[in-house]
């Protein structure tokens, strides 16, 4: 499997409305496991335990690039990808080690959390975790970005000419509408009155673009050349990126540092004219306190040896002092802050 089908490769997810649920030693609040896959015969391997929040669109592709990465390159190491249903469940299980499944009792060693997620659940929903102090970053994940798509030659060219248009902003609940929705309230954009929303997943959005049933789509994920080309392909289309940069400055004014604006290319995709600013978070890899210096800097290099496979082609950051950095609110794990003195 080469770089891009990796990166296009969707996660299997359990059917609609059929989560099992399990419940945490620390508190009777249920858990909610989205992916059962990622169980089935893994209890008994030794393997690194990845989990992340779910991802509605049913991609993720930070975390199987990094579970792909540890197996391959960390001696002695494998990463297993587990998908819950929020962040604030995948940092509980990361706090509790461990956690038992209809399928067995699996252990739980690494977790990835979007930075604004944990931003929100430090600052607004702390009541919701424990103390995080025995937690630490180990990495901050190249940038999920904000695509806000309309067709090649349309006559919008900017977010604020969305007013009154049919516009699709992701499956209800989704990362993709909950920023979308963000960004369009710092542009004072009425939501009810102004948009007519769709809640489509990204193939359905692409569909509906192609058939002029919507005039444009919000989606939120890495850069990836081989999904969006792919699916333009089949449908015959050529889209445009639009660029938002003003509205970020409000939206990290309401919401905090953990928005930043980042710059997708014009190489990054074929039919890209110009480079497009446009809205970033960052994933935030992070482990217990107890993770071995060792183990943790050996995760840290890998990732930062191959970094092509963490991001989309054709990303930069517009203004690397106000990128994810400034929003991180762990203290860096000894083998991370080890791999970091030696590389600078």
């Amino acid at each position: 499997m080469n770089r891009r089908e990796f990166l296009a490769m969707p996660l299997v997810l359990a059917g609609t409305g059929f989560l099992p649920r399990l419940t945490d030693a620390g508190t009777a609040e249920p858990i909610r496991l989205a992916h059962l896959g990622a169980h089935e015969g893994r209890f008994t391997t030794g393997a690194l335990t990845l989990v992340s929040g779910y991802s509605e669109e049913g991609h993720h592709f930070a975390g199987q690039a990094v579970a792909e990465l540890i197996s391959r390159h960390v001696s002695g190491a494998k990463a297993l990808l587990t998908v819950v249903a929020t962040p604030a469940d995948a940092l509980r299980l990361l706090q509790a080690g461990r956690t038992d499944t209809p399928y067995g009792q699996f252990t739980v060693d690494l977790a990835l959390v979007d930075g604004d997620e944990l931003s929100a659940l430090r600052g607004v929903d702390a009541s919701r975790l424990q103390d995080l102090g025995e937690l630490r970053l180990l990495a901050v994940l190249p940038a999920q970005v904000l695509h806000i798509v309309t067709l090649h030659g349309s006559p919008i060219a900017s977010v604020g000419e969305l007013k009154g248009k049919t516009v699709s902003l992701g499956p209800a609940g989704s990362r993709s509408e909950k920023i979308m929705l963000r960004l369009l309230e710092a542009f004072d954009l009425p939501i009810g009155s102004s948009i007519q929303r769709e809640a489509l997943p990204l193939a359905a959005s692409m569909k509906a673009l192609a058939e002029r049933k919507i005039d444009g789509f919000a989606w939120h994920g890495p850069t990836s050349p081989a999904l969006f080309e792919h699916l333009a392909g089949l449908l015959g289309i050529r889209m445009t990126l639009l660029s938002h940069e003003e509205g970020i400055v409000k939206v990290r004014a309401k919401y905090g540092p953990a928005y930043y604006t980042a710059r997708i290319k014009k190489t990054a995709y074929s039919w890209l004219e110009k480079d497009v600013r446009a809205l970033g978070t960052a994933n935030l890899l992070i482990s217990r306190a107890d993770l071995s210096a060792q183990r943790a800097y050996d995760i840290v290099k890998t990732l930062s040896a191959h970094p092509h496979a963490l991001e989309g082609e054709g990303l930069g950051s517009s203004d690397p002092g106000a990128g994810p950095e400034a929003a991180i609110l762990l203290p860096l794990h000894p083998g991370a802050l080890r791999f970091r003195e030696e590389t600078k």
